[in-house]
């Protein structure tokens, strides 16, 4: 199951490496969009997906489209959209779903702004088409800094469904994404860091609460395409990440401990 997509980070959560594209609905504001809409779409390509570090698939091709949009007022937004994780490695799902459909979400929520300090609230529900587990509804509150560290924290709680135990889990993230100047360059190369914990429930082998998940760090760049600005600003993303475990996360994934390399190659839109 994947984070929510209102950029708190994640990725993917587990591949942070993402946010290169997230970039790209911002670069649309100065490319023909200047009004309070905004959309942005794309699709993102990984070797291995892991939401919170929790593994859902490690082979074949897995794709990763996106669609978002989002309307401002003033210092205020209302963001929705959606996000699917298609396999090409098959599993048995309900009878007329395709057995790549392995995850599709939706989401909702609010924002806004006081000076540097971004807030948002968000709802989410991860279902998977073809059956490969039930769904998962959530809200999650988001905090920024907007800075050149990009810190953040969200704290998720599970109202109905889990990701990975018990029902009415609570999962804390905290990141940064700090950002690298390239002089002459049209690109963005960022770094993002990122630690999931468990305050309750939520990582949960055998009943038992393992308060640290997963670190990951990485680093992304963006290269921004020279597409006329009446069709939006696209933009490709790069990216790598490494993903270490804690003890409850080895558990649950059934894996005696290494770190996951993921990669990622991006394609997105933003207008």
């Amino acid at each position: 199951m994947h984070r929510s997509a209102n950029r708190f980070i994640v990725l993917a959560f587990t591949c942070a490496a993402a946010a290169g594209l997230a970039a790209a609905p911002a670069a649309a504001q100065d490319a023909g969009n200047s009004g309070n809409v905004s959309l942005s779409s794309g699709v993102d390509i990984v070797n291995k997906y892991y939401f919170r570090g929790i593994v859902q698939e490690t082979g074949g091709f897995i794709a990763q489209p996106f669609l978002d949009g989002s309307i401002s007022f003033g210092a205020a937004s209302i963001t929705a959209g959606t996000w699917s994780s298609l396999h090409s490695v098959s599993d048995e799902g309900f009878d007329g779903a395709p057995t790549s459909f392995y995850e599709t979400d939706f989401y909702a929520g609010i924002g806004g702004a006081a000076g540097p300090v971004g807030l948002d609230v968000t709802y989410t529900a991860y279902m998977s088409p073809r059956g490969s587990w039930g769904t998962v509804k959530e809200l999650a509150l988001g905090f920024s800094l907007d800075n050149v560290a990009a810190p953040y924290a969200t704290v998720a709680f599970e109202l109905s469904g889990n990701a990975a135990g018990d029902s009415g889990g609570t999962y804390f993230e905290l990141g940064i994404e700090p950002s690298a100047p390239l002089d002459d360059a049209p690109v963005s190369l960022s770094f993002p860091v990122a630690i999931g914990l468990s305050p309750s429930n939520y990582y949960n082998p055998g009943g038992v609460n393992h308060a640290f998940g997963f670190f990951s760090a990485g680093a992304s760049i963006g290269v921004p395409l020279n597409v006329p600005e009446q069709y939006g600003a696209w933009e490709l993303g790069l990216g790598v990440s490494a993903l270490v475990f804690g003890d409850g996360l080895k558990q649950i994934n059934g894996d005696d401990g290494g770190t996951k390399i993921i990669a990622l190659f991006g394609l997105g839109l933003g207008y």
